[in-house]
């Protein structure tokens, strides 16, 4: 017995008729019969039976029992086969948000890719609900969110509170310290940091006059804070970076926002792998260093 058999067996299942499965494997009925027979002979019992008066094949009580067997045998063989070397390569997959990735992570995924060269790293760019469904599947082994989502199954653990700051073109006419009643909404450039932000937001400033920009993306915030005088609300993580543009300019409040808060997801049954441990001490180690406000782990 072998797999040639095998296959044609399943192919003859699927079309019950030995002609059609014999045009499938592009071979002859009589070459078809043979590998049949074989297999017959090989297992002491027969497999098929023609009915009387139909062209199609029926499975005997032993046909239908080798059958069964015959398809986890199929299932099995196409994952061997899809088996390659590369499947074995040491690889962790990370999905985040556009912000910590931009702003936080690349100097942990610089130097998590020097300290461990083996391991294949991927980075995918998903929102929450994207990320859930990725850990979840296993495509994903570990994701930053500002989504507290906590399930059986995931495990969610704060790693960042990021404090928001206020952002103003460098040519503003705003003082070093801004209060609330200096901010119009036409001028803001808004962006949905996390929900615990956008609800303060809602709370101060309503929601009948909605902000004139909506922006998902930092640069935006850059291009409109800068060129079109607008103001904006900023974590600390973002506003670092974006105020090495020298046209933009970082006031004080005096008045509080709440913290951005990030999270790490990651899958129960999954959380403590040996690659999972190593970028997390990674993630650890360069935010001590680089003195990041606010790190919780």
């Amino acid at each position: 017995m072998n797999s040639v058999e095998i296959e044609t067996f399943l192919a003859i299942c699927r079309h019950k008729s030995i002609s059609r499965a014999s045009e499938e494997l592009f071979i002859s009925q009589s070459s078809l019969s043979t590998r049949l027979k074989n297999l017959e002979e090989h297992l002491g019992c027969p497999l098929l039976l023609r009915g009387k008066g139909s062209r199609e094949v029926i499975l005997t009580p032993w046909g239908q029992e080798f059958y069964d067997l015959a398809l986890q045998y199929q299932k099995v063989t196409k994952k061997m086969e899809s088996l390659s070397c590369s499947a074995l390569v040491e690889s962790i997959n990370i999905s985040t948000i556009y912000s910590v990735g931009t702003h936080v992570l690349l100097p942990v995924i610089e130097r998590f890719l020097q300290k461990y060269p083996q391991i294949r790293l991927g980075i995918q760019d998903l929102r929450a609900e994207m990320a859930i469904s990725s850990l979840i599947c296993g495509k994903t082994d570990i994701a930053f969110t500002t989504s507290k989502i906590q399930t059986t199954q995931i495990v969610a653990t704060p790693f960042l509170s990021d404090p928001m700051t206020f952002l103003c073109a460098a040519s503003s006419d705003y003082p070093d310290v801004v209060s609330l009643d200096m901010l119009s909404q036409k001028d803001e450039a808004y962006v949905l940091w996390s929900a615990e932000c956008e609800h303060w937001h809602n709370s101060v400033f309503g929601t009948e006059t909605p902000p004139s920009i909506t922006v998902d993306l930092d640069n935006q915030i850059s291009l409109f804070v800068s060129k079109y005088n607008k103001w904006a609300f900023a974590p600390w993580s973002v506003a670092k970076s974006l105020t090495v543009n020298p046209a933009i300019r970082q006031c004080e409040t005096d008045f509080r926002m709440p913290n951005r808060t990030v999270y790490i997801l990651r899958d129960r049954d999954r959380a403590e792998t040996e690659n999972n441990i190593s970028f997390i001490n990674t993630l650890r180690e360069v935010l001590t260093e680089n003195n990041t406000v606010g790190l919780m782990l």
